[in-house]
């Protein structure tokens, strides 16, 4: 669970109380600076930690280097190292300053840059101060027994379970889901209306071969299934080139802009690509159906 109020408004010796509390594993505190980047598009987050218990809480390993020895050090993620092309050593900007780059860490955990805490108190003339505290329970079954307790202990605080934070953020921007959902709908309607459309002109272009084929004995099954495979392997290339436009586009995104951490969950992308076939089976049974019940004498016939 987190805690969070105004920025480094909570004191760091709150940390020590609710450490004491039973069901309470690790508490750490952290502060949080946030900056536009000056280039692309975004902001960016620093924190300020104290590594040893961060590491305790969140389960964070440096890979290269070590933590931080003095506020003119900073941490970052193998993720955004690889990214940037920084190793131990490199100069690394952020808050307005040049700092060296310390140590390497993973897995990726809150900001991508990482300070000491007492660099971000001297900066915002905060001492003892911070952002949050980051609470790591004994048992994730005793998380609501335990922010009951420190509800109890301190007041003016807010409490925040890490599985809430996606239906949060869903909460905090609800038109974005409205619209997201009225944009998958449309997709899905004007692929499908697209490949109707399609196939319904190649049908018609093609009346005379379908007419041949109905003279020769071809079944009507045999005809719809012809069609349909032409329909199915469009659906496959286009649910290609929409993953590759997909993969194209989180390229672009984190390369010009702050947003790095962007991953696609493998049910959507299996889902996506089901809907795309099926839309497009879906979309060829009318113009399908039509080539069945094409009469070969008229179809032969046609000019």
């Amino acid at each position: 669970a987190g805690l969070s109020s105004n920025t480094l408004s909570l004191d760091v010796e709150l940390a020590e109380k609710i450490r004491t509390l039973p069901g309470v594993k690790f508490v750490t505190p952290i502060a949080q600076y946030i900056q536009n980047t000056g280039t692309g598009i975004g902001f960016r987050v620093t924190e300020g930690i104290i590594f040893d218990s961060y590491a305790e809480t969140t389960g964070i390993k440096l890979v290269s280097g070590q933590a931080p020895q003095n506020n003119d050090e900073v941490i970052v993620d193998e993720e955004y190292a690889a990214e940037k092309k920084l190793t131990v050593g490199s100069q690394v900007k952020t808050l307005d300053k040049t700092f060296k780059l310390a140590g390497i860490y993973t897995p990726v955990v809150g900001s991508r840059i990482k300070v000491r805490l007492s660099m971000l108190q001297e900066l915002l003339s905060a001492e003892n101060h911070c952002t949050m505290l980051f609470v790591r329970c004994l048992n994730t079954k005793d998380q609501q027994a335990v922010a009951k307790q420190i509800s109890e202990t301190t007041t003016d605080i807010q409490i925040i379970f890490t599985s809430d934070l996606p239906r949060l953020y869903s909460q905090g921007l609800p038109a974005l889901d409205v619209f997201l959902n009225v944009l998958v709908a449309l997709s899905i309607f004007i692929s499908t209306l697209v490949i109707l459309l399609s196939m319904y002109t190649a049908i018609v272009e093609r009346t005379r071969e379908i007419g041949v084929l109905k003279s020769l004995g071809a079944s009507s099954t045999f005809i719809i299934w012809t069609i349909e495979k032409e329909a199915l392997v469009i659906g496959i290339i286009g649910v290609l080139i929409g993953h590759g436009l997909a993969f194209l586009s989180r390229l672009l995104i984190t390369s010009f802009t702050t947003l790095q951490n962007i991953h696609f969950e493998w049910e959507w992308l299996v889902i996506t690509t089901l809907v795309g076939i099926i839309g497009a089976l879906v979309g060829a049974i009318y113009p399908a159906i039509y080539a069945a019940r094409q009469d070969p004498v008229v179809a032969l016939s046609y000019e």
